[in-house]
């Protein structure tokens, strides 16, 4: 008899969704959900569904500075709960997931709350910290996507042998790539695309972020007056704002480009093109596009507050950590790395060692192992 799983989330992310269906080949698994969609998405994208699971769109009611609340998946759990072997809740972070955690609390059960990252905020008020720690702490189980996560959970007065580790993933493992791109696929590939640049350097995120600014593409702007103008900079985030295309166009950057969202495929392309991938984030839980850049064999750029770096990033074996908003030691590393292509070289290499465990058939793996193990001590 195959294992049954209830699965809570807020919105079924496309990523999401291809892991849910490789636990769904392994395990019956049930899917409850808030939002159909996320305004800050392009909607093409998050219209993916599962296709190994069932999957259910909670009713409810919009709560004016709440947003929705449903006490759906705690009705099913009130005449169901008990025929599944695991309750897996993703995440935390909105209204009706906390209602489905104190009602879980108070009727006993195990569970477990998946967290794809955590920042640490040292600016967080103390009030906040100490509810968090009242909700946090009483996690039965914590699926942790990063290490540094960890820490944060430890802080929150989760030990660690109640946190299980997996690696946060949206990628096959045929996504990922078996050797570096060669002088000649990268030749190729700048020609199709039309990129005419003696250095191609590629970030990826969304500009409805903090209109940009939250991915650090002011950061970018800065650091590119700072070097040669033979580096082409490719920001893929869909349309970008009017400010950013006057401040582009003041500073005379004719080797920075904004590119309109790309299919999976058409990204690796860039991907694949680029020389180094940047990524100057404010804040980021993960940041998914680390692994597809490091998939595709990019050295890494980022900031100490994108987790993904703080897990993926060797600082000098595959890239670097900056401080946010630092765009002169990101235009010293820039400078550096053009001149070492050796270093490049290799570093695109440890990229892609590093990355390889990090498929969604490992993770879903892991979920399932780590629940039945926990299952049969219990």
């Amino acid at each position: 008899m195959s294992m049954k799983i209830l699965f809570a989330t807020s919105t079924l992310f496309p990523y999401r969704v291809d892991w849910l269906n490789e636990m769904g080949k392994y395990a019956k698994v049930d899917i409850f959900y808030l939002l159909d969609n996320d305004e800050a998405r392009n909607s093409k994208w998050m219209s993916k569904r599962p296709e190994n699971c069932r999957y259910t769109l909670m009713k409810g009611i919009e709560l004016p500075r709440i947003g929705k609340i449903s006490l759906e998946f705690i009705r099913y759990v009130r005449k169901h709960g008990k025929e599944y072997d695991a309750i897996l809740l993703d995440g935390y972070g909105f209204s009706t997931q906390l209602l489905n955690i104190w009602y879980l609390n108070c009727h006993h059960y195990n569970y477990y709350v998946n967290i794809d990252g955590m920042v640490y905020n040292e600016k967080e008020k103390s009030y906040i910290n100490y509810i968090k720690k009242k909700i946090i702490s009483k996690f039965p189980y914590c699926l942790s996507g990063s290490k540094a996560t960890n820490k944060i959970l430890n802080q929150y007065g989760v030990p660690n042998n109640r946190i299980i580790n997996h690696p946060f993933t949206s990628l096959y493992k045929n996504d990922i790539y078996s050797d570096i791109a060669s002088l000649k696929e990268k030749e190729k590939l700048r020609y199709e695309l039309g990129i005419t640049e003696e250095k191609m350097i590629i970030s990826v995120g969304r500009f409805s972020y903090m209109a940009g600014y939250g991915k650090g593409y002011d950061v970018l702007l800065r650091a590119a007056q700072k070097l040669e103008k033979n580096i082409g900079w490719y920001i893929v985030g869909g349309k970008p704002t009017e400010e950013f295309v006057r401040l582009t166009k003041e500073a005379g950057l004719k080797n920075v480009h904004y590119v309109e969202f790309l299919s999976k495929e058409d990204l690796k392309k860039y991907y694949r093109a680029a020389d180094l991938f940047c990524l100057m984030t404010v804040s980021d839980v993960w940041g998914l596009v680390i692994n597809e850049a490091m998939a595709c064999g990019l050295p890494i750029i980022t900031t100490n507050k994108c987790v993904a770096g703080l897990d993926l990033v060797l600082n000098g074996e595959n890239g670097y950590l900056v401080n946010v908003g630092d765009d002169t030691t990101l235009a010293n590393y820039i400078y550096y790395l053009f001149s070492n292509q050796k270093l490049l070289t290799n570093m695109s290499r440890v990229s892609l060692q590093l990355i390889q465990s990090y498929t969604i058939e490992n993770m879903a793996t892991i979920h399932l192992q780590a629940i039945n193990t926990i299952n049969n001590i219990g």
